[in-house]
């Protein structure tokens, strides 16, 4: 039966703004954000971001809500459990100064805030993948107040989730893409150390690849998103409750800019958007259609936006926007590389354009003959802006000094203010007694009164409510403004307006410091956790068996193969994400495997009573609180950790809830993802730094990237041993069963070529 949540589908929907740095966290609650987040120096998925110090998080926090904003810190990456340890108390001075709530990505994590600071709020972050309303619906159980859907979901979807689930969503409508499923991307971890989900991406699928074929092309680098007027009115009346802007990394233009352009819509003035002018790698709605054209094989950096083309061999080119002296462009050459760049320093109108009148051509004509430099040309003139670099064929603009003047200048002037309601009392024979008031995120009320003189006289000549009102609303510089005001006046007594003015001083200042100490709390005492070490001289003492050796495979000649050579727990190869639309398609989305590789199949395994599941290490089991928290799934009975372990972290790995396994050998995936880039079922491509990978269309139509040589643990085996597991794994994804076959066999001998992925060093 379908189950229906009911909810308010015109209420409020927040922007949710970026805030890289305290600047940008100003420019962003200016524009008109309802929201901000920001990461702490060295944490969350941002880790090589400039991100806030712990003063500048107090004073952003403090800026926000003395505007009504309520402030997100970003906690979003996969921790070792000594990291989590150790941002305790970090996590607590924020905690006690009041944020509103954290994203989170780490499932153990969300575990260990839920039981040191219970009434934090929770969001979960798109690098959860959350991509069904089942996840949604046990992300809430779990104690999570809201989740952000991943960027690949389609609006239907999106429409489909929120009739079926009543916790918060939040889906990102512009910025940066990854083409790999958000918290299933390894590409940068596996090729460097540094893993995207610790905050630390190389942005390997940015760079240009070569194919079998010999093409070269950005392959893997999408299109930023923008979705406008249209889309955002369309999740706006299915009531999602939060839009978030990508963009922490941007200048404090783009986000006052992209920001703004969003609140105006929200607020039923909407205009055109200026933001591809401020930073632009090409732009496509995302996953939101599903006929979008994702991807710019073209280039992948920040472009700008075309401007013109080479006309012929000489150094004019018409322009298709207009341009100013102090502007910057970048020349690019027919293969769309970028051979040179620089601000525009002079200007000459070779013809006018056709939009011009004839006085208006006369003039530019002249200006031309008589080698004039101008300030500015507008579009369709033919212009020269001096020699062109050689190969230049096309004429990009990245950086537009008009916008970018014009932005600061809104920044610095623009205020931001929070709404005081104000009662006065006003009558002969009692004090003046001024109230000021405001309801805070949490609803609840503030309220300063402040008692003046006692009023003897009578005024002498008239005072007005309206005057009253008048003098009430002068709040000067403060961040405040005056909303309802109830005036409580006989009429005829006199009014000192100068003790007015200092009754409302004192209120201001006082609700000020009230309103901020409204947010702070004290934590609660810490919880101890007792994940003792193992003793490995004491296991290697008893009798104890040697760890199951078990096989993935993806087809049936593989698994025949393992079980000649004498394998019985033998895995088939399941889809990393279930979306929405795939729910249906049983046959795929299996419920009642052996395997579990997304969150939707542990939850329906649980529910359906299935026993002895074993999860996979997609699921990114990094640490002894991630096991500890999948040790409530009844179904779960082994979990395999994270191949981004070292040797040295796995032995910290204690927890006995569940039993644990590792994969020692495989082409270990890359990339999950869900566009169907290249039509071919296989495909290879090499980087330019001579890394190879091998990709695979699958039964859903997604794309899955393995690193072209597999991972290979088994002559380090002794060592493995000593880490008491119970289960090791075999991935088999290209081989033949010959090659299945010797790899089986070499586990006696522990032989074979040793690559260890991040078995010797761990990740970033």
């Amino acid at each position: 039966m379908k189950q229906e949540i009911n909810f308010d589908k015109k209420g409020k929907m927040n922007i949710l703004a970026p805030a890289g740095n305290y600047e940008k966290l100003v420019a962003a609650v200016k524009a008109g954000a309802n929201e901000v987040f920001f990461g702490l120096k060295g944490f969350g998925a941002r880790r090589n971001n400039e991100n806030l110090a712990m003063q500048e998080v107090f004073d952003g926090i403090d800026y926000a809500h003395s505007r009504g904003v309520k402030t997100l810190m970003t906690l979003n990456t996969i921790l070792k459990d000594s990291e989590i340890n150790s941002m305790y108390n970090n996590i607590k001075r924020v905690y006690e100064h009041g944020i509103d709530a954290v994203i989170v990505q780490d499932l153990g994590f969300v575990k260990f805030l839920k039981e040191n600071f219970p009434d934090l709020k929770i969001h979960g972050s798109t690098q959860m993948t959350v991509a069904n309303h089942i996840e949604a619906n046990k992300l809430k159980e779990l104690g999570l107040t809201r989740v952000c859907l991943a960027r690949e979901l389609s609006f239907e979807e999106i429409k489909s989730i929120r009739e079926k689930t009543d916790i918060e969503l939040e889906i990102f409508v512009s910025g940066s893409l990854c083409i790999s499923y958000s918290g299933n991307c390894y590409i940068s971890s596996f090729i460097g150390g540094r893993s995207g989900n610790r905050g630390l991406c190389a942005y390997s699928c940015r760079k240009k690849f070569t194919d079998e074929n010999g093409e070269s092309a950005y392959f893997l680098s999408p299109n930023d998103q923008l979705l406008q007027e249209k889309e955002i009115n369309m999740l706006k009346n299915i009531g999602i409750d939060a839009i978030k802007v990508e963009g922490r990394k941007k200048s404090s233009e783009y986000v006052f800019e992209t920001v703004s352009y969003y609140d105006n819509i929200l607020k039923g003035t909407p205009r055109p958007t200026e933001s591809y002018k401020l930073f632009n790698r090409g732009y496509s709605k995302g996953y939101f259609y599903l006929d979008n054209k994702l991807m710019n094989f073209k280039y992948s950096s920040n472009f700008g936006y075309f401007l013109g083309a080479r006309i012929g061999e000489s150094n004019n080119f018409k322009i298709d926007d207009e341009l100013i002296l102090g502007d910057g462009v970048q020349f690019v050459d027919e293969n769309f590389e970028q051979i040179g760049g620089e601000y525009v320093n002079k200007i000459r109108i070779i013809e006018a354009g056709k939009s011009e009148n004839s006085e208006q051509k006369n003039k530019k004509q002249n200006n031309h003959n008589e080698k004039e430099k101008i300030q500015k040309a507008s579009r369709f003139d033919i212009v020269s802006i001096g020699k062109l670099p050689k190969g230049t064929k096309y004429i990009y603009k990245n950086y537009s000094k008009e916008i970018n003047d014009r932005i600061i200048h809104n920044i610095k002037v623009s205020k931001r203010y929070a709404t005081v309601n104000a009662t006065l009392l006003a009558k002969k024979g009692q004090e003046i007694e001024l109230t000021l008031e405001i309801e805070n995120l949490k609803n609840e009320i503030i309220s300063v009164t402040k008692k003046g003189n006692l009023i003897e006289q009578d005024a002498k000549k008239l005072i007005t409510k309206e005057q009253i009102a008048e003098k009430i609303g002068e709040l000067g510089d403060t961040t405040f403004e005056l909303g309802k005001i109830q005036i409580n006046y006989d009429g005829t007594s006199f009014i000192p307006f100068s003790e007015l003015k200092n009754l409302k001083r004192e209120c201001v200042s006082e609700l000020l410091e009230k309103l901020l100490d409204s947010y702070k709390r004290t934590a609660i005492e810490r919880k101890k956790y007792n994940f003792e070490p193992i003793n490995l001289e004491n296991e290697k003492s008893k009798d104890s068996k040697k760890p199951v050796i078990s096989a993935l495979v993806t087809n049936d000649e593989q698994e025949n193969a393992c079980r000649e050579m004498g394998i019985t727990k033998i895995y088939r190869k399941q889809f990393d994400v279930a979306k929405e639309k795939n729910l249906s398609k049983t046959d795929k989305i299996k419920t009642g495997t052996n395997l579990v590789s997304n969150l939707y199949q542990a939850i329906m395994g649980e529910k359906t009573g299935v026993k002895g599941q074993t999860l996979d290490w997609n699921l990114n089991i990094f640490n002894n609180h991630t096991i500890e928290m999948f040790s409530t799934f009844k179904n779960l009975e082994t979990i395999f950790l994270s191949p981004e372990l070292s040797y040295r972290q796995l032995k910290n790995i204690k927890s006995d809830k569940l039993k644990k396994g590792l994969v020692i050998y495989g082409y270990l995936k890359g990339m999950y993802i869900e566009h169907k880039i290249f039509d071919k079922e296989y495909k290879e491509l090499e980087g330019e730094f001579y890394d190879k990978y091998k990709i695979v269309r699958n039964e859903l139509d997604n794309i899955e990237l393995y690193l072209d040589k597999p991972m290979n643990l088994i002559p380090r085996l002794d060592d493995i041993y000593e880490l008491n597991l119970d289960e090791l794994r075999l991935d088999f994804t290209f081989e033949t069963a010959t090659e299945v076959k010797k790899i089986i066999k070499s586990i006696d001998t522990k032989s074979g070529k040793y690559t260890p992925y991040a078995f010797e060093q761990g990740v970033l």
